[in-house]
């Protein structure tokens, strides 16, 4: 099955490689995206991996990079990845989840 990053998401992994790049250096951005990616890359292949999120109707939330990571996302025809968040911030809510073009 396909993955798709969703706006959101996409702009969620910008701002963790930024935070890392500031925190640590590229070395450290570089090793926290590859390992996010690769973790959300293995649901290509087991989608329903990850618990049903119980307050989003028919998202699901995957915990990743040992715990530090929460990736919320809809399997459809494809994976939707939805919204990528530290584990320790207030839980999301579906307004969380939704795209925000623009």
């Amino acid at each position: 099955m396909r993955v798709n990053y969703q706006p959101l998401s996409v702009a969620n992994i910008q701002d963790i490689k930024q935070h890392y790049l500031d925190e640590g250096g590229q070395s450290l951005a570089l090793g926290m995206i590859r390992l996010i990616r690769a973790e959300i890359a293995l649901l290509s292949e087991h989608p329903y991996k990850a618990p049903a999120y119980e307050f989003a109707p028919g998202v699901r939330r995957l915990v990743v990079a040992n715990g530090s990571y929460l990736v919320f996302y809809r399997v459809t025809q494809v994976v939707e990845i939805l919204h990528v968040r530290r584990s320790e911030r207030v839980p999301a809510t579906g307004k969380d989840l939704e795209s925000n073009p623009g």
